[in-house]
């Protein structure tokens, strides 16, 4: 029985008990007056004026009575029903049969529960400034402070990979909650693809931006995870609608211990700028001995100042061999850079210094200048050469009359020189580009397109542009033996370009198998180490069975 309840009831008996006294004195007064009164009439006025007073009176004190027991009874009903949500939170049984003393017990128990919780609260709120709570993994502070300890640590492995993975998110309207949404797509297939790892740390290193940490990776590996990671998010569901978009690379790095945190997100960062560089959804990174030191945009551009005036630039000739003809078929020129200190540094490290200092239109120049007068040197019988040329140069109207101008002089002979182009570039920059590169074809160059095969869908530019040579990406052409579906995508890539008299090249080449695969699907010729290592000089002829 509950507290109101009883208390409603002993309030009515106790009430009635008053009642009944008050009328049995009120006619005792009233036998009295008759008896004492000298008049009947009078004793009978007097008596009823007796009996209303005490009705009313006793009529008032009964409703304030009333009134205070209706108040009483909701106090009692507030604290009983605070009672029960109390017995309800501590998840107490409402059995009649359960004793005071157990139910006390069971109160005890579920409160040094809380306690326990509280404790633990407590700690997640001390550690709250090492964890990235939107994406649920580390942040900055929690990876510098992991990172320092495998670069110390005697007890980890002694060497491993560093990768950034930058999420650019595609369009100008996305809203954040997307945003977010991506970069959940983006932790969910790295946690996939590096589960094996049981040394790895995943942290969020600002916005947009992951960094991840493989200790005991190998080189190869690296190298073949961030092109598995690149290609995967690529085509994660998030990204469904921007598959021609620009929206993620990575840079990654081989560490070695005693190095510091510093000197190797430095190294990571610029990788990821010349992943940047080459365009649609690239991974790059630097092996070992490969490694540029970390410099200032300051000294960048004095650095490369002074190569252009002094003449610093060193080429060499990739060439590109067909096999259906067993000949060459052309030679791409590549760059290095030496530096005062007497390094020398590849383009891939030093062009996008260069782009961000503004002078990647004189080293175009530069360039296209030096193999224009090396091929002039050779025999007129040097195979054609293939200048990579950044999509600003080609932009600039002040470039594109220096193009002109140089092939009217004679300084530049159009016929043995072609020049690359990027897809992603190329794509992005359509609609201003297709007239320049009209004009350039029409001035007597070669186009080729290079990266071809990181967007899903067939490129629409083919149609259009009169296009000698179509570069597939490295990563497309890697360890191609081994997987039928990037098989299946070159041959429909090949067939596409074949239709409208483009010739596909693979490049990076570096197996057997690989190559052999190549051939199968229809490709019309090949570039890379399984070849020839860069050359320091043009040469013609064919190549031998």
């Amino acid at each position: 029985m509950s507290l109101a309840r009883l208390f409603k009831q002993k309030t009515f008996s106790s009430w009635l008990i008053i009642l009944a006294s008050s009328f049995i004195f009120a006619n005792v007064l009233f036998g009295l007056a008759m008896i004492l009164s000298t008049s009947s009439l009078a004793g009978w006025q007097l008596g009823l004026l007796l009996n209303l007073s005490l009705c009313i009176f006793l009529a008032g004190l009964f409703y304030g009575v009333q009134w205070h027991r209706r108040s009483l009874a909701t106090t009692v009903l507030q604290v009983d029903h605070a009672i029960k949500r109390l017995e309800e939170r501590l998840e107490l049984s409402q059995r009649a049969d359960l004793m005071p003393d157990i139910r006390l017990e069971k109160v005890n128990d579920r409160l040094l529960n809380y306690i326990r919780r509280d404790h633990e609260v407590r700690h997640l709120v001390r550690v709250q400034g090492l964890i990235d709570h939107e994406l649920a993994i580390g942040n900055r502070i929690f990876f510098e402070s992991k990172l320092q300890h495998f670069l110390s640590d005697v007890s980890e492995e002694g060497s491993g990979a560093l990768f950034i993975v930058e999420v650019s998110h595609p369009g100008h309207s996305i809203s954040q909650v997307k945003q977010l949404a991506c970069l959940k797509a983006c932790v969910e297939v790295i946690n996939s693809y590096c589960e094996p790892y049981q040394d790895r740390i995943l942290a969020r290193l600002s916005e947009n931006d992951l960094v991840l940490l493989l200790a005991g990776i190998s080189e190869k590996e690296m190298a073949n995870l961030a092109d598995t990671l690149v290609v995967a998010m690529g085509r994660a569901n998030c990204f469904a609608n921007y598959l021609n978009s620009d929206f993620v690379h990575i840079g990654y790095v081989a560490y070695q211990r005693n190095q510091t945190t510093y000197q190797l997100l430095s190294e990571a960062d610029m990788a990821l700028r010349t992943a940047q560089l080459y365009g649609h959804n690239s991974a790059f990174g630097f092996e070992p001995e490969k490694k540029p030191a970390a410099k200032g945009s300051v000294w960048w551009r004095s650095e490369i100042t002074k190569a252009l005036a002094q003449h610093r630039f060193s080429l060499s000739f990739q060439p590109v061999f067909s096999w259906q003809d067993q000949e060459l078929l052309q030679q791409e020129v590549l760059v290095r850079l030496q530096s005062t200190e007497g390094e020398n540094i590849p383009a891939a490290i030093f062009l996008p210094m260069a782009y961000s200092c503004g002078l990647t239109l004189q080293i175009d120049q530069h360039v296209l200048l030096r193999a224009a007068k090396l091929g002039s040197l050779e025999s007129r019988s040097a195979i054609r050469c293939s200048v990579n040329i950044n999509a600003h140069s080609l932009l600039s109207k002040d470039w594109q009359q220096w193009l002109e101008q140089a092939v009217i002089a004679g300084q530049l002979d159009s016929s043995q020189l072609a020049l690359e182009l990027t897809e992603h570039h190329l794509i992005r920059y359509y609609d201003k580009l297709k007239p320049v590169l009209d004009r350039v074809i029409n001035l007597g160059f070669s186009l080729v397109v290079d990266q071809v095969g990181l967007t899903i869908d067939i490129p629409p530019y083919a149609d259009d542009l009169a296009i000698e040579s179509a570069k597939l990406h490295p990563s497309v052409v890697r360890n191609i033996d081994q997987h039928l579906e990037q098989q299946l995508f070159v041959r429909g890539l090949i067939s596409h370009f074949s239709e409208r008299g483009i010739r596909v090249i693979g490049t990076g080449v570096e197996l057997a198998a690989e190559w052999q695969t190549l051939q199968k699907l229809g490709v019309a010729g090949g570039q890379g180490f399984y070849f020839s290592q860069p050359l320091p000089q043009t040469i013609s002829g064919t190549v031998a069975d």
